[in-house]
């Protein structure tokens, strides 16, 4: 296993973090996704998540983070650890940490820096335009995401999808009372009545395998989420298995912030970096 594919495994990671909020235009009774529905309208919000990852030839890894996301802006800033397997850090070498901005004013842009980029320059952001390399693999992602429906760095758009959706008891979350559901997130939930959205979901579950995500929410008495798990698995397009495990908690809710996507002069395009 090369220090090449972790890193690019490790992005993988990330941006499915990123890419697990895209959301389609669900209308919908199930009370998660309703309460999906009404979060995602929250001006601004901080999150805090930890995941842990299965890669095959690889190995287990974990990350965390905490952040801050702009719902208005559709903008969000995050930063994040890794935990990999010896022989993969011992190869990387380095402060295993990513900081990540996210410009969803137009599409989905993904910036990133970390002291595990060797080739670049520590004060350089490498900046991924993921429109244009779904576009790549045949995936119009303007058709996956609503940008007015759901922030796209959240997990939200995800339990918009949400069926079978029953209540399995109550917990308190960051003190805050919360009904706790179990749920499914099926896919084919998100094409209802939307062909084209319908072709790109074919073309996403002809790339990773995947119908639906196991997955649970727990709901405020305001009807706003407040920690969600999701599981996912695919084939990786690096090859191998690929299964994550994420829970996430949203808190205070109205927050102000100021994200901006880092300046010109700082950012080198990943297109460019890998020939297009």
């Amino acid at each position: 296993m090369t220090g090449r594919r972790v890193l690019s495994l490790l992005c993988l990671a990330a941006c499915a973090t990123v890419l697990a909020g895209c959301g389609g235009d669900t209308l919908s009774f199930d009370p998660v996704a309703n309460a999906a529905s009404k979060t995602a309208e929250s001006t601004s919000s901080r999150v805090a998540f930890t995941a842990t990852m299965n890669v095959d030839g690889v190995g287990g890894m974990a990350f965390s983070g905490a952040g801050i996301f702009d719902g208005h802006a559709k903008s969000g800033a995050l930063n994040m650890r890794f935990t990999l397997p010896a022989d993969a850090q011992a190869q990387l070498g380095g402060d295993p940490s990513m900081e990540m901005i996210f410009d969803g004013r137009h599409g989905l842009v993904v910036y990133m820096r970390s002291p595990l980029f060797k080739t670049i320059s520590s004060d350089k952001w490498l900046k991924m335009d993921m429109a244009k390399i779904a576009k790549k693999q045949g995936i119009d992602l303007s058709a996956v995401m609503n940008a007015n429906q759901a922030d796209p760095s959240q997990t939200l758009g995800m339990l918009m999808a949400s069926s079978d959706a029953h209540v399995i008891g109550y917990d308190h979350v960051r003190g805050v009372f919360t009904t706790h559901y179990t749920l499914k997130v099926d896919l084919a939930r998100l094409a209802k009545d939307n062909e084209q959205l319908r072709k790109t979901l074919d073309q996403v579950r002809k790339l990773t395998g995947i119908e639906s995500y196991p997955a649970e929410a727990w709901i405020d008495d305001q009807g706003r989420v407040r920690r969600m798990k999701i599981d996912m698995s695919f084939n990786a397009p690096t090859g191998g298995a690929f299964t994550m495990s994420m829970t996430e908690e949203l808190y205070a809710f109205g927050i102000k912030v100021n994200i901006k996507p880092p300046p010109a002069s700082q950012v080198l395009d990943f297109s460019s970096l890998v020939g297009g």
